[in-house]
């Protein structure tokens, strides 16, 4: 399934972007925690943490998930701190995905202890004739001991190895210093035809919750669509809008649009680095059973696939370049 990003959203930036002539001398400590903990009803809390020293900026996330695969929270904002000692905390603000109000406000604290030995890699990329960054990057690994963790409305049962931490040190100089960590978060369907609905497509794109959709009847003559944005709570949702004669640009009709979502896997967590860049992602599939009428008798259906995703991205100063040892 090809699934287009919606685009990165900067969390972090070392230093302001530079011209190719300018050399920057990028000193940046990226520090990350990611956990999933069990608890007492059963249910899986997710939550990630990381900040940038250079910056001083920082954040966190989490969401709750039934043993069925639903959300039962998710957050609107986090906090977190990250301690010369190797303590960290965070506090996430956290909604009810099935009302969309506020339920309260989650806690995690904890310490990290470094395990092993620090990874020195030395930084040598070339662009042509001339350097495009020099220097090194330090990975240290660390064992997480949870010593608190509260979710509204849960008994949160710890484990000894619920958390994996890491800490990403550079100082590179570099003439290409972006942005060092990046999120993103978005939600995607395929682009699939209509049953009973001649020439008729549909597409859902954007968040989870609030999904744009697209329906396009294009026969070849007399193209027309419908577009919007349908509120999916506890899964399901339903909306109307315009359809458009896309010649004379006008209001044809009306368009209901119905959408049920069922997960169709469990959620899959990576973590990959190359070529000077870490991704961690969690991405889940759906099958999206969605019916379209139109107020002139028209209708069809589609059991169309998608997929829910988040991303943190950390790109080390100067990373894309080639390798030159």
């Amino acid at each position: 399934m090809a699934l287009a990003s919606a685009g990165l959203l900067a969390a972090f930036a070392a230093a302001p972007p530079a011209s190719a002539a300018r050399s920057e001398h990028i000193v940046n400590t990226i520090s990350d925690v990611s956990c999933v903990f069990e608890t007492a009803e059963t249910d899986l809390v997710f939550f990630g943490a990381s900040a940038s020293s250079a910056t001083g900026e920082s954040g966190s996330f989490m969401f709750v998930e039934t043993l069925d695969y639903d959300t039962v929270l998710e957050s609107t904002s986090g906090t977190a701190e990250f301690g010369a000692d190797g303590s960290f905390s965070a506090e996430v603000d956290l909604i009810s995905v099935a009302s969309g109000q506020p339920v309260g406000t989650a806690t995690v604290e904890g310490i990290r202890t470094v395990v092993g030995d620090p990874v020195l890699e030395e930084v040598r990329g070339r662009s042509g004739n001339s350097w495009e960054e020099k220097g090194t990057v330090i990975t240290t690994d660390y064992q997480v001991v949870v010593t608190s963790v509260t979710v509204p409305g849960y008994d949160v049962q710890v484990g000894a190895d619920d958390c994996t931490s890491q800490d990403l040190a550079f100082d590179v100089r570099t003439t290409n210093p972006e942005a060092v960590v990046y999120r993103d978060s978005g939600f995607d369907s395929e682009i699939c035809q209509l049953a009973g609905l001649e020439f008729g497509e549909v597409r859902l794109s954007g968040s989870g919750r609030d999904p744009i959709f697209e329906v396009i009847i294009d026969d070849g003559v007399d193209p027309q669509k419908a577009s919007g944005t349908i509120s999916l709570r506890g899964g399901s949702g339903e909306a109307t809008a315009e359809l458009i004669d896309l010649i004379t640009e006008e209001a044809i009709g009306e368009l209901t649009i119905s959408v049920d979502l069922a997960r169709t896997s469990t959620r899959e967590l990576e973590t990959e680095t190359f070529d000077g860049i870490t991704v961690r992602s969690a991405r889940t599939t759906y099958m999206s059973s969605i019916t379209v009428s139109i107020d002139d008798g028209r209708s069809g259906t589609a059991e169309c696939p998608a997929m829910a995703y988040t991303e943190s991205i950390i790109m080390r100063p100067g990373s894309g370049g080639d390798d030159d040892h």
